[in-house]
């Protein structure tokens, strides 16, 4: 963790472990290159600890930056079905764009966990990329029995889950 146990972190060059380092492909920026490191280390590990298993639905909550990644993840790395939530069209239309097999705004369609319960008896899955308490409670109740919510984001607010619907 450079920068934050170990010093150098900002430094122009350092010694890393190889395990640890990725060779930047010629031509990509390297200020672009390293947003995988954190964001895509984030989104990745979120998708993988969901255990989402070709051909189930996954729930991605947020198609900004990480959701983004979230959903090219879920379904080039991970054969999952995606399904992307957002309440900004224009991010929906790029969710599709980068792999989402279903798009859904809550505001203009309803409610998401509904739909998905409809669709397909719940997601297996989902990740919550948004920082928003609603979409963390659609998420509890879009995915089925047994299935699992991974937090990707916080919101800044406290925030109230329904516990029984968390057991049962």
């Amino acid at each position: 963790n450079a920068g934050y146990t170990v010093d150098g972190g900002m430094a122009e060059q350092c010694i890393v472990t190889a395990d640890y380092a990725v060779k930047v492909p010629e031509g990509l920026d390297p200020a672009q290159a390293s947003s995988i490191t954190c964001a895509g280390v984030t989104t990745y590990k979120a998708i993988k600890v969901s255990g989402i298993k070709p051909g189930q639905p996954i729930v991605i909550y947020g198609c900004g930056g990480l959701g983004n990644l979230a959903i090219q993840y879920a379904k080039s790395v991970f054969g999952a079905k995606v399904i992307a939530v957002d309440i900004n069209d224009d991010k929906l239309a790029l969710a599709k764009e980068v792999g989402a097999d279903m798009t859904i705004n809550p505001i203009t369609q309803g409610p998401a966990d509904k739909i998905i319960q409809e669709a397909f008896g719940g997601a297996y899955a989902a990740v919550v990329t948004a920082v928003s308490k609603v979409a963390f409670n659609s998420a509890v109740d879009a995915v089925r029995a047994c299935g699992k919510v991974v937090a990707g984001g916080l919101p800044g607010e406290t925030m109230d889950l329904n516990i029984p619907r968390l057991v049962l």
